[in-house]
């Protein structure tokens, strides 16, 4: 199974049209929020459809109704995806959707994917001028359900990948530099970062 995983876009239509004719061959494609603009929200639901995506802190509530319209967003939601349960927790509400995704694990008790905007507290969450702004909250469903992949943005500048305690996070850079992730899932996870 192939993961296309985007994010922080920041209004950049021509990098959305660029990852359309560059990736067309993946499973799910997954944006860790930060559109900022309504057309580049509409274009990102229009080239890649069955895409899922959380808000960003920068997404308004025009991009956020757009994207449920379209079967989209799922801040605050679990789902199933090609067999996968994901989790979602986007950059808008972020403490009701931590509060909402621990209130369904009381039934569920399982996720595969937990995409969220921010980062989880000390992994990749280095600002340039030298703070650490992930959340603890994260740390702490991760540490409880073990996800098998933990995807996020929102830290332009940590940008990577990191293997912890038996969870993959991801940063793929911003998409507004031209740069994404692409993971594998088979018998064993392979992560690649890649650029436009």
């Amino acid at each position: 199974m192939k993961i296309i995983h985007i994010s922080d876009i920041h209004c950049n239509d021509d990098a959305i049209k660029r990852l359309y004719e560059k990736e067309r061959d993946y499973d799910i494609m997954i944006s860790t929020g930060d559109f900022e603009c309504l057309q580049t929200a509409e274009l990102f639901s229009e080239l890649f459809r069955g895409a899922i995506s959380v808000s960003g802190n920068l997404d308004s509530v025009p991009i956020m109704k757009l994207l449920i319209k379209r079967g989209i967003l799922i801040d605050g939601k679990i789902i199933e995806r090609k067999g996968l349960v994901i989790a979602g927790i986007g950059g808008i509400d972020t403490r009701t959707n931590i509060m909402a995704i621990e209130n369904l694990l009381k039934t569920t008790k399982k996720i595969d994917i937990l995409i969220s905007h921010n980062p989880p507290y000390g992994i990749l969450d280095m600002t340039s001028i030298g703070i650490r702004a992930g959340l603890s909250e994260l740390v702490r469903i991760n540490k409880a359900f073990t996800p098998k992949l933990h995807l996020f943005g929102h830290i332009h500048e940590s940008k990577g990948h990191i293997y912890k305690d038996k969870t993959h996070y991801v940063n793929p850079g911003p998409l507004m530099e031209g740069l994404y992730a692409t993971i594998v899932l088979e018998d064993d996870v392979k992560i690649t970062m890649k650029s436009l």
